[in-house]
């Protein structure tokens, strides 16, 4: 934990990135940290608040918690999806990202590491990992916290923590949360109303310590909501997707492109008014896991065996009506197992670490997809993931000052998809009538042609040795440099969807790869008043898997995963912290990021590519026409990846006013910005969105034993608005575009008192 602000120097703060307790100012990679204290102090209760608080995170929650670190991310709507950007909670993967929210409480730290992860986590993360680290149990302790926070858009938010001892060698812990506040759109929704509660319970005997995990997780409301992109005209920027409003600006752009094809376009009236549909959201989650730590003689074993089961049900509206749990469906159910076991040491010459990771991931998906009487579409599946891994890292110290590190991990992935199928809703046009000519269809064709009581089924698996090489330098004790070069990868698998040229199958997509290289510096000067970390890198990124709208080979709209090809991400990153007296902090951090796809090219039908619909080139493919028409071949080449912003990052200051013996005020001010960038890979106009700064302060009294505070707050004083993408563009009108959008300006009070 980083020590108090009134402090004289820079604190330490110890993580477990390297699975063994060090520094971070002695960890030799790209990471960012958050104490517990940050995270609470910030307001952080979702992944999407990340963007405020780090450096070259792109979050959204639009259903699904989508996390992008430097531009690598996953749209990650189906269950098909892999996170690119894995979350673990205590060491253990959330495999599905709507179950990520409701964790951020009671935690030791947040480390953020950027770049694939490829040795020593149980996922391979091609962009990053997120650790959420919860406070363990305190032997022989009574202690805890207790905390309430009120706002705007009536914005409750209470958690609080117990920790008891039993007897002289256990000790438990429990720890809750409830969050309940208005949505921030016009249309409800983007809401946050939670629940979850979290009981550990660990025992010490000897060289063994066990710990046992069980907690309880609700998540419900109205449930994630999208914005207009560009903000309708007269309208604020914070008005829903599925607001009357919104509703009407779509059908009347419908409407005008219906009049200006001379009425060979798609008709309004077939479209759906997404205000007139049902917005809900509901997931349940259960987990028990527990982690066994065994001390040899030189080394400690440690073995951790999980379980997490999920139900998630949820609505949004990007353009269209997506309704996971909808009407008669019944959303996702996961059953997720996983055990990893590992031995290491942490000498004083080598430091090494050995282990294996499996995990087992069953999911059946039922969901609804609802374009209006244009097609009504239900879709059920059952997914199953087996992974399983071997892998080893070590340190070895040449000298005092210098450390040469070696890693590597064999990974064997298998995704298999089984008891897919379509079901056409009524009422849908679904196999009757003739698809618009307008729309690049030739007459006759008919629209979402489902074979009837269809039914498809794949299996495939992925193998791939990834590894790690570093070196670190001591310059001085307390400057450090390191450079490393790590290969990560992301599997394969099947998308929820018929591939459009192979209808007798399901559409796949290949794995993705990242190598990337990495040189940093790690600094303290002037008596540990001033730390300055450097890091630059480069990234080779191959094969990514991208996700949009396309036609499949019956003619449905869905969301699928493809690969794009490669693209270069480089830049650097520039983090300092400045004590220059007593009381008084500076924080500053700025990256920049060139991220481009070197080549990125893919054939569409040329139904969903109108005019306007894209900002690539587009030309007539040499992919013979199918059922649904001719092929286009598009060419994105030399464009940024979505969500990289060139530049980002954030300012900040802390003033604490000691008032002696009747406590202290501290005074808090933070600024965080980001240029333009794309949100969504069509790369039309109405898809970038410009840059942003967003401002926020607090003030906080500290009671004169430090056991309590009260305070109060304000974010995004400006009310600036921020698009941060996990929408689409509508494939019938191009001119609209739906995506996630930063919170408006936000103000209220807290309470803290701890014991």
């Amino acid at each position: 934990m980083p020590e108090p602000a009134d402090s004289l120097g820079i604190g330490e703060i110890v993580v477990t990135a390297q699975r063994r307790a060090e520094s971070v100012q002695k960890t030799a990679l790209a990471i960012e940290v958050l104490s517990g204290d940050d995270v609470l102090n910030s307001g952080v209760t979702t992944p999407s608040d990340l963007t405020r608080v780090v450096t070259g995170i792109q979050t959204s929650g639009a259903g699904n918690n989508q996390i992008y670190v430097r531009g690598v991310g996953d749209y990650g709507v189906t269950v098909g999806a892999n996170p690119a950007v894995v979350t673990n909670l205590n060491g253990i993967p959330i495999s599905r990202s709507q179950a990520i929210g409701g964790n951020f409480f009671d935690l030791e730290r947040v480390e953020i590491l950027k770049g694939p992860q490829g040795t020593l986590y149980g996922r391979n993360a091609s962009g990053g990992v997120i650790n959420l680290i919860a406070v363990r149990p305190k032997m022989n302790d009574v202690s805890g916290y207790a905390f309430a926070s009120y706002g705007n858009y009536d914005a409750l938010h209470l958690e609080g923590a117990l920790n008891v001892p039993i007897g002289s060698t256990a000790a438990a812990r429990l720890s809750a949360q409830v969050v309940d506040r208005d949505g921030y759109l016009s249309d409800g929704t983007d809401d946050d109303k939670h629940q979850t509660v979290r009981l550990q319970v660990l025992q010490e005997s000897g060289p063994l310590t066990a710990l046992l995990r069980v907690g309880y997780q609700r998540i419900d409301g109205t449930g994630p909501g999208l914005a207009p992109l560009p903000p309708i005209p007269g309208e604020s920027a914070w008005t829903g997707a599925a607001s009357r409003v919104a509703s009407d600006y779509l059908i009347s752009l419908a409407a005008a492109n219906f009049a200006a094809s001379g009425g060979t376009s798609l008709p309004p009236a077939l479209l759906a008014r997404l205000d007139s549909l049902d917005y809900f959201q509901r997931l349940d989650s259960a987990t028990v896991d527990a982690q066994f730590d065994y001390e040899f003689d030189g080394a400690t074993l440690t073995v951790i065996p999980a379980y997490r089961w999920v139900h998630s049900r949820f609505t949004f509206p990007p353009t269209y009506y997506y309704g996971n749990g909808a009407g008669e469906t019944d959303g996702d159910r996961s059953d997720q197992y996983s055990l990893e076991a590992r031995l290491g040491n942490s000498g004083e010459k080598l430091k090494w670490v050995a282990g294996v990771f499996g995990l087992k991931e069953d999911v059946s998906s039922d969901y609804l997809v609802d374009f209006g009487e244009v097609s009504r579409i239900r879709i059920t599946s059952l997914q199953a993931t087996k992974s399983f891994a071997v892998f080893g890292e070590a340190t070895y110290s040449v000298t005092d000052d210098l450390r040469f590190t070696l890693g590597a991990r064999w990974t064997v992935d298998k995704r298999e998809s089984a008891n897919f199928e379509y079901v056409a809703v009524s009422p849908t046009f679904a196999g009757t009538p003739p698809c618009l000519p307008a729309n690049g269809f030739p007459p006759g064709t008919e629209c979402n042609a489902l074979p009837p009581g269809e039914s498809y089924n794949s299996s495939k698996t992925f193998k791939r040795a990834t590894w790690r090489v570093g070196a670190e330098y001591d310059i001085t004790p307390r400057n450090m440099l390191f450079a490393n070069v790590a290969k990560g990868f992301k599997a394969g698998g099947f998308n929820i969807a018929v591939d459009p040229q192979q209808t007798s199958q399901l559409l796949a997509f290949k794995p993705e790869t990242i190598t990337a290289y990495t040189l940093g510096l790690r600094n303290r000067f002037a008596n540990n008043s001033i730390q300055v970390n450097i890091e630059g890198f480069y990234w080779d990124y191959k094969d990514l898997q991208l996700t949009q709208l396309i036609f499949d080979g019956v003619g449905n709209i869905t969301v699928a995963t493809q690969n794009a090809g490669k693209a270069e991400i480089y830049g650097f990153n520039v983090d300092a912290i400045v004590k220059p007296f007593r009381g008084t902090t500076l924080r500053a951090a700025v990256e920049y990021l060139n991220a481009k796809y070197q080549t990125y090219q893919y054939s569409q039908i040329a139904a969903l590519t109108p005019p306007g619909s894209l900002g690539c080139p587009v030309t007539a493919s040499s992919v013979p026409a199918g059922p649904l028409g001719p092929f286009v071949d598009i060419n994105c080449s030399g464009f940024p990846l979505t969500r990289a912003p060139k530049w980002s990052g954030n300012l900040g200051a802390s003033k604490v006013f000691d008032l002696a013996d009747r406590g202290n005020v501290t005074l808090d001010g933070d600024m965080t910005f980001a240029t333009k960038r794309y949100v969504s890979n069509t790369f039309t106009r109405q898809s970038l969105d410009g840059g942003y700064v967003i401002v926020s302060a607090s003030l906080t009294y500290n009671g004169p034993d430090n056991k309590w505070s009260v305070g109060g707050f304000i974010r995004n004083i400006t009310n600036t608005a921020a698009f941060i993408g996990g929408g689409e563009q509508s494939p019938y009108v191009p001119q609209f575009i739906a995506t996630g959008i930063l919170p408006p300006r936000t103000y209220g009070v807290n309470v803290r008192r701890s014991f």
